[in-house]
């Protein structure tokens, strides 16, 4: 070996350095070849194992179905009925004249028994009537009894009673207080309870003063004592009408009476006739007037919703309606008012069933025609508070 190849050998750590990478490198080679060779072999016996295990899918076995036996026909019993029973009756539409409408609910049929009477529900939509016998409840004597201590401070007279009935109250006694030729009190007791349910006392102009002796305030305090005292609980009313009222002689008028109007209150809204009427006089602070209408029991009255329906369509309903009773009138129609009221009048003798008093829009109006005459009677829609549908309206010239 030549000096100058000796001297280009490398030196030897430099040699025994690539001797020992290029060992490393078989090596991992040789590893990463053993590892995917093991990860084929997992792979294959992987699958073979879901093979063998699995198998193919096999529908699965259906049960075979007992013998059926033979059922026999039930048998229905006849069982007395316990339930009041439900009827729906469909409200009809009055003739309508050419001059008048009236949207009302059917006519109520009453069911003649011998036995003891029982409520029946009616053709009448939503309403139960018990059929009256010979005798009232009430009898005559009762009936005069009644009458003669029915306010204080009456005075002397002869007290007579008959047996009336009335377009409201239903079967009644009319009591009169006379003093000689004239009638000093007069009323309607119900011959069914013995309420006394009007009562009007004549007041008599002569030494009257010309103003009244007491104030609103004062004959308020009386009207409610009144109506505290002749009832018993607790009453949910509202006075939605107080004013005096002066009493008219030839010679001018003089001090009259304060007129207060109390509605009865469901659920925050007044009802249309339930409440009472008090007048009192003005000068001795005596009851002259007396109307107590209180008749619709507690769950009559429909469990509120919120209404949706706004004033102004209510009011646009019945405007539309009243123009096709009467198009000439349209022009000069006016809304007295609306407001939201429970529609509870029924016919006497009947007992509105559960949740059939519905609550509604009263919109009077009057026009032109009707202003012209005072004793017209205004015209008045009810509207649905829920639909908007019109349920009723009365517009007569």
């Amino acid at each position: 070996m030549r000096d100058d190849d000796e001297f280009n050998e490398p030196y030897l750590p430099e040699r025994y350095k690539e001797i020992v990478r290029k060992k490393k490198q078989r090596r991992l080679f040789k590893k990463i070849g053993m590892i995917a060779a093991g990860v084929v072999a997992l792979v294959v016996v992987y699958i073979l194992l879901s093979g063998f295990f699995g198998g193919s899918p096999q529908p699965a076995t259906v049960p075979t179905p007992s013998p059926t036996l033979p059922l026999s026909p039930l048998k229905t019993t006849a069982v007395p009925a316990t339930a009041t029973p439900v009827a729906v009756a469909t409200p009809e539409k009055t003739a309508v004249t050419a001059t008048a409408i009236t949207i009302k609910p059917a006519a109520i049929v009453t069911i003649p028994t011998t036995e003891t009477p029982e409520p029946v529900l009616t053709a009448r939509a939503n309403t139960y009537v018990t059929p009256e016998g010979d005798d009232p409840k009430i009898t005559e004597k009762q009936a005069e009894a009644i009458a003669l201590v029915a306010f204080p401070n009456l005075p002397s007279g002869k007290m007579s009673v008959e047996l009336a009935t009335d377009p409201i109250f239903g079967q009644v006694w009319k009591y009169t207080l006379r003093a000689d030729t004239t009638t000093e009190a007069s009323g309607l007791i119900s011959a069914e309870t013995g309420t006394v349910v009007t009562y009007n006392r004549t007041i008599h102009p002569g030494a009257r003063p010309q103003n009244p002796v007491l104030t609103m305030g004062n004959a308020r305090q009386i009207a409610d004592s009144t109506i505290n005292n002749r009832n018993t609980g607790i009453l949910s009313i509202n006075m939605s009408d107080g004013r005096y009222i002066p009493l008219s002689t030839p010679g001018g008028n003089v001090a009259g009476t304060y007129r207060f109007v109390f509605d009865r209150v469901i659920q925050d809204y007044p009802c249309d006739t339930d409440g009472f009427i008090v007048s009192v006089d003005a000068v001795s602070g005596a009851v002259t007037e007396w109307v107590q209408h209180w008749e619709s029991p507690d769950n009559a009255f429909m469990i509120l919703d919120t209404p949706t329906v706004p004033k102004y369509d209510a009011i646009y309903a019945v405007q539309a309606k009243a123009k096709t009773i009467y198009p000439g009138s349209i022009g000069s129609l006016q809304i007295v008012s609306a407001e939201r009221v429970w529609k509870d009048e029924h016919a006497p003798g009947t007992t509105p069933r559960p949740s059939s008093i519905p609550l509604a829009w009263k919109v009077v109006f009057d026009d032109e025609t009707i202003r012209g005459h005072p004793e017209a009677r205004r015209g008045v829609g009810w509207v649905d508070t829920y639909t908007g549908d019109i349920i009723e309206i009365t517009y007569q010239h």
